[in-house]
């Protein structure tokens, strides 16, 4: 099997603020809603039943509700993808989970005494994944993935290895995170991370860091060979992937820079088979940290928009601005938000944009924030890219396109 063997989305499976499956992200974002503020999480609890995942009262009296949320979301996206959960028992399907922050465990943490069960139902972060390799019986590679705000992206990335080197025929992707406890939140504002305005303001002049917020996202995967023989209907194909650190090329360890995002950029793209240029649209990190959002515009200029034709600007946004970060789920929000995209060849709006920041040389580098919802404006093939970056110097980049 060729190592740049497209990969096809075949199911979605969501839950955001303002969104409980991706039809209704899909309306959020036509729509220009801001879900930061007043748009419930879609709470996964009154959907899940301990017995149709297999998990036994006692374990469901210490599980992490994230771990709740991945399941429910995995569910509907199998089901997305035309796929009945209880006829996968033995198959080759693979479990990529990503997930960055154990809160509920944090918060909990002697209040009692630890047993197998505490430790499985939310100290383990491994369970998120397992749990549903479980649930189900799929015999496929199963692992959790940590790389900060880049877990869900990366476990797609590795989701798309193993369906290219046969391990497994369908995977489930995916990410979660939950804000359950303060001291993230503590220190992230101790930090000047944090908004203090309450809104992720990417690539704006006002931008004033981000907002934390609940999230999960999951994709089903196959090849587009086996995705297109089996009749299935893609939302959206993985031309290509990578993943890279930036290693000492930022004055910090946890900061980002211009030559990590270059880099897996061009190799996603190279990848892909595809020249940076060719890419449209690119659904960045865009977390609305000031400094951050400048060194990724710089790059996606560097990379894609400077290489453009002339008067056709590669257009930047980000969904961190409908929805706040996500946090280890924030990647698979940008990539369905991509992938319906592409699918419907429209690009929503980045809300809070309506001054964008004079830090950076915009028509310069090529690059344009959209400002308004616009059909897809370039003839031809329609592709696109999607950027994360994680506090421990991880960037991911996957390049998407129409399913045609």
């Amino acid at each position: 099997m060729s190592s740049n063997e497209p990969i096809a989305i075949v199911g979605m499976g969501c839950r955001f603020p303002g969104a409980a499956d991706h039809g209704q992200l899909w309306r959020l974002l036509l729509d220009g809603q801001d879900a930061v503020a007043g748009a419930e999480f879609p709470d996964c609890t009154t959907d899940f039943r301990p017995e149709d995942f297999h998990v036994t009262e006692r374990e469901n009296a210490e599980l992490d509700p994230q771990h709740r949320v991945l399941m429910v979301t995995a569910r509907d996206a199998l089901r997305d993808a035309g796929l009945d959960e209880n006829e996968l028992a033995g198959a080759s399907v693979g479990v990529f989970m990503g997930q960055s922050t154990a809160e509920h465990w944090d918060t909990r943490a002697g209040d009692r005494p630890v047993d197998m069960y505490a430790i499985a139902g939310s100290a383990a972060r491994s369970m998120a994944s397992g749990r549903l390799s479980y649930a189900w019986d799929l015999r496929g590679p199963c692992a959790t993935v940590d790389a900060a705000c880049s877990s869900g992206t990366l476990a797609v990335h590795l989701a798309c290895q193993a369906l290219r080197t046969g391990e497994c025929e369908t995977v489930i992707a995916g990410g979660v995170s939950l804000v359950r406890g303060t001291d993230h939140t503590v220190g992230y504002a101790a930090a000047g991370m944090l908004s203090p305005s309450g809104r992720c303001r990417f690539g704006s002049e006002d931008a004033d860091g981000f907002v934390r917020s609940d999230g999960a996202g999951v994709v089903v995967l196959k090849t587009l060979e086996l995705a297109r023989r089996d009749g299935d209907r893609i939302h959206a194909v993985i031309h290509g992937s990578a993943q890279a650190s930036k290693g000492r090329t930022a004055k910090a360890v946890i900061a980002p820079s211009i030559d990590g995002y270059l880099q897996v950029i061009e190799r996603a793209c190279a990848t892909a088979g595809l020249a940076p240029q060719q890419l449209g649209y690119l659904e960045a990190h865009g977390n609305a940290a000031p400094a951050g959002d400048h060194l990724e515009l710089q790059a996606i200029g560097a990379a894609v928009g400077q290489r453009r034709p002339a008067g056709e600007p590669c257009l930047v946004g980000s969904i961190k601005s409908n929805i706040g970060h996500p946090e280890a789920a924030g990647g698979l929000a940008g990539l369905m938000k991509t992938a319906l995209a592409l699918q419907h060849r429209h690009i929503p709006a980045t809300l809070h944009c309506e001054q964008p920041t004079s830090a950076v040389d915009w028509s310069g580098l090529g690059i344009a924030p959209v400002q308004t919802g616009i059909a897809w404006p370039y003839p031809g093939p329609a592709y696109a890219g999607v950027s994360t970056y994680g506090l421990s110097g991880t960037f991911v980049h996957l390049v998407l396109g129409e399913a045609g």
